[in-house]
């Protein structure tokens, strides 16, 4: 029978944009799936291979890589395999696929006849030479997919009959005369072919790490050394890899090197665990120690899938380590599954075993987030955070033939803040009230209730914004209702549909962007539905066109139901100088409209007067939070600092400075991977680079929280959080104080949005469609020693105001 599922899961990991293909390990389905291989008792499995003129052309068309030395090195893959003695697996090459099926060159013109048709028993191995089978029948660019592998026929008891592997004769570097290092591209896809999964094990510390951004052979933060990319330097302060330890079925590869010239070899404790784990000799099992458990949520009872779960001995961690995924065995067919089991343990030595993210390439059961910290096992596993230490672990012994049993379940309070991730989506507005969430994922809108789940709006609906008035009952959008192609703003209501707001050209034209062509473009809309700020075109010359710079045809727009659209104050605007004006925030009330022009200057219109440029003022650069009066306006400005603005009052008593973060105090000056607090000094980055830019966001009723996104480019972004009496604090900070472990891997860097009352907050990372609603109700003080729930905000203000300290005790530095 024909394994489809293989060819559609590859298609899945390609448009992923990774640089290897993933060839899954594939089971059958059922209650209890069990892995496809091949039947080894029948001896050795025979392997085809391709013809051609060449593997590999030079620049000037000679030969750079011949069809004799990819078969060469097509059995020194294969042979990596064989000689695993744990391991019944065995394949040769028996023969050439022109003997087979009548084909002397397989290319993109003719894969299909390969593919698509049961050729016989065996390995076909394909020599695309000019990257045609890639980008012609796969349809990926032979530029950054090195290979496919995959089984493809299989019988009716689940043996593999026929796999199949493309491999690139394009992508093979100058230096690689022999192609010692594209070997570890064969051996990689052979592993596939075997049906064997990604692993990820040592080759994240060889690959994916860097002094600045450093990743560890153990749990971070538990007294264990960093290890970097093996190509970083020494005398930059690094501690590189051998490139040694890279396991062959990492999903990541640089074969332009020492690490293809790795992994062509099946040299790491993983790789060999992995084959023998699918095609065991009698012998392996009680030979080698185990370790099998199960990962559940702080709950203990919901299982928990797609966590990388290491073992590493004590007195060897890089070549004698195995990982497991969990829940790799059933693939979510099943149901939650957070079983693991790890084999192949050299019996008498001491592991530990402990928690990981996966952070690279496709996996047959999907990666999943870490819900709290990562952590070792230790006997007093348990989910209290103030009891079970992430960094305490007990060493587990291997003994030949037991499976020892680690069970492990994730840190985190059972009350306080609510930390949740949503979906792998964008996450816009958060109603005032708190009860619902509107976003967009892939220009598509939808609201998101903690009781009801998901509804997706009409596909005739943009919402490039996502914005809901205060119950969240009427949703601000863009719709092309004519479907002329122009799509202009509309309130949307679930029993009555979209109702268009109109625009300024009769639909006619509009500017062009990811949503499509807007003959205006939506961007707020007051608490009771009734007031709506946005962007509009305007075709000034009557020439047809509205996206002209310096003719005044990009302006802001309130619409009320009695006024229609009309543009809001421009007078003063030097079209000359400006080339648009935008309105894009409102107060609760509908007094008080906060815009921009041109991105970098903060305007501002009350009870739609005449435009007050907060720039020419103060030097705001942005305002988009305020108050529900509109009295409180948080401004970023060009010195770093934030500025609450009130707009009833005159001159200098109208702005109040509620500062910032600070570099080196709150948060690192991160410089191309290298920490300038530390290679300099706090102070010389402080006088060097000012106070900490910050975009605030969005506010509470009263103004007594605020979030926003602080940093910059260069140096990185985080999350902000300013609270009356206590001031700003990075949202890590106020996190952890309040001991949430759920936030611990989250990185919410973007805050977005926050409910009236300050008891709910939505936001994702800045650039990743990755959403998180936090109920943030009952927080915790240090009060006399004890940690005391309290309210949030009013509470937990009344409390620091009494002498209280912000956040859990036993969380506080």
């Amino acid at each position: 029978m024909k394994l489809s599922k293989s060819t559609l899961a590859i298609a899945m990991f390609l448009s992923s944009g990774s640089v290897m293909a993933a060839g899954p390990l594939i089971t059958t389905d059922g209650a209890n799936p069990q892995p496809y291989k091949w039947d080894t008792s029948a001896g050795s499995i025979p392997v085809y291979v391709d013809g051609g003129e060449a593997f590999t052309f030079d620049y000037d068309g000679s030969v750079f890589l011949s069809i004799e030395r990819a078969n060469e090195i097509t059995q020194f893959a294969f042979d990596q395999w064989n000689s695993v003695e744990t391991s019944t697996f065995e394949a040769n090459i028996a023969g050439t696929i022109e003997e087979q099926v009548g084909i002397a060159d397989v290319t993109g013109a003719n894969a299909a006849q390969i593919y698509t048709v049961e050729n016989g028993y065996g390995f076909y191995v394909l020599y695309d030479t000019d990257g045609s089978i890639l980008e012609d029948f796969f349809g990926v660019p032979k530029s950054a997919v090195l290979g496919i592998a995959f089984p493809e026929w299989a019988d009716e008891n689940g043996n593999i009959t026929e796999a199949t592997a493309v491999l690139n004769g394009w992508n093979v570097y100058v230096q690689d005369t022999e192609g010692n290092q594209v070997a570890g591209v064969f051996t990689h896809e052979f592993g596939h072919a075997l049906n064997l999964s990604h692993s990820q094990t040592n080759g994240q510390l060889a690959y994916l790490s860097w002094p600045g951004a450093p990743l560890y052979p153990g749990v971070a933060g538990c007294d264990v050394e960093s290890i970097h990319d093996f190509e970083y330097p020494a005398d930059w302060g690094g501690n590189p890899a051998d490139p040694d330890i890279i396991e062959t079925m990492f999903p990541y590869i640089r074969h332009d090197g020492a690490g293809g010239v790795s992994q062509s070899t099946v040299n790491v404790l993983d790789d060999r665990v992995s084959i023998s784990n699918l095609y065991p000799t009698a012998e392996y099992k009680s030979q080698f120690g185990s370790i099998e458990g199960t990962l559940r949520l702080k709950d203990g009872q919901t299982e928990y899938s797609g966590i990388n779960i290491i073992a590493r001995n004590v007195n060897d961690p890089l070549f004698d380590a195995v990982s497991a995924q969990s829940g790799n065995l059933t693939q979510g067919k099943v149901g939650p599954d957070g079983s693991f089991k790890i084999n192949g343990l050299t019996p008498g030595q001491n592991y530990v075993l402990y928690t990981e993210e996966i952070f690279q390439g496709g996996y047959p059961t999907r990666q999943t987030p870490l819900v709290s910290v990562a952590e070792y096992w230790n006997e007093a596993e348990g989910s209290n955070p103030a009891v079970d230490n992430a960094c305490d672990f007990t060493p587990i012994l291997a003994e030949a033939g037991k499976a020892k049993q680690a069970d492990l379940t994730f840190n985190g309070y059972h009350d306080g803040i609510e930390f949740r991730p949503i979906v792998n989506a964008y996450l816009t507005d958060l109603a005032k009230n708190g009860r619902s969430s509107m976003g967009v994922i892939n220009g598509i809108g939808f609201t998101w209730d903690e009781n009801k789940g998901f509804n997706i709006l009409p596909d005739y609906i943009s919402a490039s914004s996502g914005k809901m008035n205060r119950n969240g009952k009427k949703l601000l959008v863009n719709s092309d209702l004519d479907g002329n192609g122009i799509s202009a703003p509309a309130i949307w209501t679930s029993a009555n549909g979209a109702m268009s707001l109109g625009d300024f050209t009769g639909n006619t034209c509009g500017g062009s962007g990811m949503e499509g062509t807007q003959a205006a473009s939506a961007w707020d809309i007051d608490d009771a539905g009734n007031t709506v700020v946005g962007l509009a075109y305007k075709d000034v010359n009557n020439n047809g066109y509205c996206t002209e710079y310096g003719e005044g045809e990009l302006v802001p727009f309130i619409w009320t139901p009695k006024a229609g659209m009309h543009e809001l104050d421009t007078r003063d605007v030097n079209w000359d100088k400006y080339s648009w004006v935008r309105a894009h925030s409102i107060s609760g009330n509908g007094d008080v409209v906060l815009g921009s022009a041109d991105g970098w200057e903060a305007v501002a219109w009350v009870n739609e007067g005449r435009m007050i440029n907060l720039y020419d003022e103060v030097g705001a650069t942005e305002s988009h939070a305020s108050s529900y009066d509109g009295k409180m306006v948080a401004l970023a400005t060009e010195q770093g600092n934030t500025l609450l603005w009130d707009h009833t009052k005159k001159g200098d008593a109208a702005f109040t400075d509620i500062g910032g973060l600070t570099w080196c105090e709150d948060i690192p000056f991160l410089w191309w991977g290298q920490d300038l607090c530390e290679l300099e000094s706090p102070e010389w980055v402080q006088s060097t680079f000012g106070a900490v830019p910050a975009s605030p966001f969005d506010m509470t009723d009263d103004g007594s929280v605020i979030i926003a996104r602080a940093g910059d480019f260069w140096a990185g972004f985080v999350g902000a959080i300013y609270i009356d009496t206590i001031g700003w604090m990075p949202l890590t900070e106020f996190f952890g104080k309040q001991g949430v472990m759920e936030a611990e891997n989250a990185y919410m860097n973007n805050p977005l949005s926050i409910s009236g009352s300050g008891s709910e907050m939505v936001g994702g990372i800045a650039g990743v469609h990755m959403s998180y609603h936090v109920n943030m109700d009952q927080v915790y003080v240090c009060e006399n020693g004890q940690s005391v729930k309290t309210g949030f905000p009013k509470g937990l203000i009344n409390k620091v105001k009494s002498g209280a300290e912000f956040g859990r005790c036993e969380h506080i530095d």
